[in-house]
């Protein structure tokens, strides 16, 4: 098994426990030779996290006739919903609807390409979105290939929020009927062909709905809560405290970036985030954002709310969602947070995979390391997007 992330750490008994059951897990399940698929159905692996979600999807497509098998994979050694006793969740629920449970061990994986670039982004006064990266590396990448070549499954099927939906101009990515809920941004990064194998059965649902569909079918994990953490980062920590245990508290100065005036010490700049207004360790007689951080000089740049505006950004390691990319500026909506709206925008696609896009009307706190999304101006459709400049 990996050492944690975090040494020294404390395991309780409890915690032992639950690991040596996901061990159990993901032995019983990689020992199991898979059963052919019954002559008739189509087979789909659904990707569980032991959630609420996932779980209904499960229940759900095995009511719609096909042949299902649950596939979870195995990414930390502790600290999370997903992978202590989410794992043991999945099966159980597996177990219950009498359909397969495979484990599949991607920790190595996990911790190369999330976990230890979580705090190199920091380190580079970028905010990333970790759980964008998952989605693209873990459950289309590895999971997906895992389901196709090994479980024979021509679909796999997740409990994200967003619909897969064949239009005149061919297969696109939707938002999901409920807004709140909607999971599109975050799945930017599929290409056609993993859309061509992706079921997305909740996105014609509304959370309530789901959660009446898991208690109809008596699911054993249907009142469990949501879980809205980084699934890496131990519960009850915060983002910041968690960085402290990789990146030094280098102390540099905090600036205003109008009058040039030098307000302050900080001590280390992954404690601030573009935007970021309170616990800036400072006193003003008016209210300060974090405007910039520049990470060679460690200076944090804070200022009115009015220099958080920007029109325009790059993005980089650009995807679309598209048959044929586009190669001319077209208008579109663009969106540069999950919790934004989609804004009107000018989309102008560059060589080496960047496009530029210029807003109608200037932005706030457009944040390097965070996700562009291109929306059509419907705001039905996401076209693809980027990692921001």
């Amino acid at each position: 098994m990996l050492e944690n992330l975090q040494e020294p750490i404390q395991e309780t008994k409890t915690e032992i426990d639950v690991h040596e059951q996901v061990a159990a897990v993901c032995q019983v399940a990689s020992a199991r030779q898979v059963s052919p698929v019954p002559e008739g159905k189509t087979r789909v692996a659904v990707l569980m996290s032991g959630g609420v979600d996932s779980s209904a999807t499960a229940l759900m497509m095995q009511k719609a006739g096909y042949d299902v098998v649950g596939v979870t994979g195995w990414l930390i050694k502790s600290g999370s919903r997903c992978c202590d006793t989410g794992m043991i969740d999945a099966a159980r629920v597996c177990e219950q609807l009498n359909i397969e449970h495979h484990a599949v061990d991607l920790r190595e994986l996990f911790k190369k390409e999330i976990i230890d670039e979580f705090p190199k982004s920091y380190e580079r006064a970028k905010t990333p979105l970790p759980c964008s990266v998952c989605n693209t590396l873990i459950k289309w990448g590895a999971l997906l290939n895992y389901s196709r070549r090994i479980l024979n499954a021509e679909y796999i099927a997740t409990g994200h929020y967003a619909r897969v939906v064949q239009t005149e101009d061919g297969l696109r990515l939707a938002r999901a009927a409920d807004p709140k809920k909607d999971q599109s941004y975050v799945l930017w990064g599929l290409t056609m062909e993993q859309l061509k194998h992706t079921l997305l059965p909740l996105g014609d649902y509304v959370k309530d709905d789901i959660r009446a569909i898991a208690e109809e079918g008596q699911l054993v994990n249907a009142g469990r809560p949501d879980s809205q953490d980084l699934c890496f980062i131990p519960i009850g920590t915060t983002a910041q405290a968690y960085l402290a245990n990789f990146l030094p508290a280098e102390p540099g100065p905090i600036v205003h970036v109008v009058t040039g005036q030098a307000l302050g010490l900080h001590q280390g700049t992954f404690n601030y985030t573009i935007g970021q207004r309170k616990g800036l360790g400072i006193s003003y007689p008016e209210p300060l954002y974090v405007i910039s951080i520049d990470p060679d000089t460690r200076t944090v740049y804070v200022g009115p709310k009015e220099a958080l505006l920007r029109q325009e950004l790059t993005a980089s390691l650009v995807n679309w969602i598209l048959e044929s990319p586009p190669v001319e500026p077209f208008k579109a909506l663009a969106k540069i947070r999950y919790n934004s709206p989609a804004a009107p925008a000018m989309v102008y696609p560059l060589p080496d995979g960047q496009v530029r896009v210029v807003f109608d009307e200037p932005q706030p706190a457009i944040t390097p390391g965070q996700v562009l999304g291109v929306y059509d101006l419907s705001d039905t459709y996401i076209l693809g997007g980027g990692w921001i400049d």
